[in-house]
């Protein structure tokens, strides 16, 4: 991890609050390329269009997953341990 991708991972996001801000951080550092998207897995839930987006820094090449909150499910923002 460096200063261009998270010093911190996300076990959830408790409130829409903390969902909107870290969204906004997440597209800055896309908009300014410190970090770019490499690919989605879609979970396999038929008709559901849902899955992980992975995402990894240009600087470090640390890898993220990211899972959207979505009703009761808090979704993650966490590193990838296997790279």
């Amino acid at each position: 991890m460096c200063e261009n991708c998270f010093k911190n991972e996300i076990d959830s996001f408790p409130t829409e609050e903390s969902w909107i801000r870290f969204d906004l951080e997440l597209t800055k550092k896309l908009g300014t390329q410190k970090i770019k998207h490499v690919q989605f897995k879609p979970d396999g839930v038929r008709d559901k269009d849902d899955g992980e987006y992975i995402y990894q820094c240009n600087s470090c090449h640390q890898k993220w997953k990211l899972k959207d909150p979505d009703y009761s499910f808090r979704g993650y923002f966490l590193k990838m341990k296997d790279q």
